[in-house]
């Protein structure tokens, strides 16, 4: 009888521990399943970034439970072997948090993204064996806390992972709109923000809430600025090219108008996959000779427009020539053509005479090689 009423009250502690749980963390919560139920109809993100938002998700998930649970073990008269294992626990999750947010813009892993996991991977060990070394952070017997000759390095680190989230963000977004740049300056800067204010009240305080925060404005703005783009070449679509003509259009001082040569004979003789290729790789030569201060589009299926700001006229026709040399080592070609804009209001006119230009030269290969379109 005694031990039925005995695992009574411990089933009846552990569902009002739960209760707790879910009543302290319901805000987070609520915004993280709907993150993934929005997620769900998502038709811009790749599969590869929905599963990485689906591990950011449970990520936040676990380290809002361990959070609780080590809160929980700091109330013991005496020390738990639980305590140090969630505290490392809790030092070690909130950088791959980070290097998981900051995969959403970088693309595919390669060696040099891995590299940055290094750092998390020669302090993790530090973590999880500081209380019998007494590097880090170690509790005595009674349970209290005690901060060891590196008791600073789980902020250092996770500094270091939001340092490198910003800088890499800057990197992705620097050829985009100020406002893509403002969008995610804010966001990763307000959540810093947080995390400082957080710090300086003092006290044991849970992250999550202004990870899940971040994380679902985040994913907002990712979600919008992949619909602005081209799902084929990762450059910002027509629809993305109006938006910016119509807020930067008085900075605009020339267009470049790019269109391939032969992709309907590609894709009738050797296939749309063929075709796909030869536009991903025209892609890729605009996007690395594209000057900076300018910004290239695909308008169309074989189309491609820049809009230039901030360069010479030198600069553009030796940005022409440069993907022309590369073009000439692949089996693609194209034509080009670029006008000076004279004013705001004549973007268009511009943009006639740059089409202009590149009809002429597409007319001119045409000549040469015979007209297969």
């Amino acid at each position: 009888m005694v031990f039925f009423l005995y695992a009574s009250q411990v089933e009846k502690g552990t569902l009002m521990g739960i209760l707790d749980y879910f009543i302290e963390n319901y805000i987070m919560i609520f915004e993280l399943v709907g993150l993934l139920v929005i997620m769900k109809v998502s038709a811009h993100l790749s599969g590869r970034m929905k599963r990485l938002t689906v591990l950011i998700v449970i990520l936040l998930l676990a380290e809002s439970v361990i959070f609780s649970l080590e809160q929980w073990t700091q109330s013991f008269e005496t020390l738990s072997f639980m305590r140090p294992v969630l505290t490392a626990g809790l030092y070690s999750i909130y950088p791959v948090i980070l290097m998981a947010l900051t995969s959403l813009t970088v693309g595919k892993p390669t060696g040099k993204n891995m590299l940055l996991g290094i750092p998390w991977a020669v302090c993790v060990p530090v973590f999880f064996t500081s209380q019998w070394t007494h590097l880090c952070a170690w509790f005595t017997e009674d349970n209290h806390y005690q901060g060891g000759l590196l008791s600073y390095l789980p902020y250092f680190l996770f500094g270091f992972y939001i340092v490198v989230f910003m800088v890499r963000n800057v990197i992705y977004f620097r050829s985009y709109s100020r406002m893509n740049r403002f969008a995610t300056r804010y966001i990763a800067l307000g959540s810093v923000a947080g995390l400082l204010l957080y710090m300086l009240a003092g006290g044991d305080r849970d992250y999550s809430t202004i990870f899940s925060s971040a994380i679902l404005l985040y994913y907002v703005l990712v979600y919008i600025h992949m619909a602005k783009m081209d799902p084929l070449t990762s450059l910002p679509n027509r629809q993305s090219y109006y938006q910016d003509l119509e807020n930067e259009n008085q900075n605009i001082f020339a267009v470049i108008s790019i269109d391939m040569n032969d992709l309907k004979y590609l894709n009738d003789n050797l296939g749309h996959e063929a075709g796909d290729a030869a536009l991903v790789a025209l892609a890729g030569i605009i996007r690395k000779h594209c000057p900076r201060g300018c910004t290239p589009y695909r308008v169309g299926g074989d189309e491609f427009l820049i809009t230039c700001r901030g360069i010479s006229e030198f600069d553009i026709m030796a940005a022409i020539s440069a993907m022309k040399g590369d073009l000439a080592k692949t089996s693609c070609s194209c034509a080009f053509g670029y006008a000076l804009c004279d004013g705001a209001d004549s973007i268009e006119k511009a943009l006639k005479a740059a089409d202009d230009r590149m009809y002429s030269d597409k007319a001119a290969f045409k000549r040469e090689r015979g007209d297969r379109n």
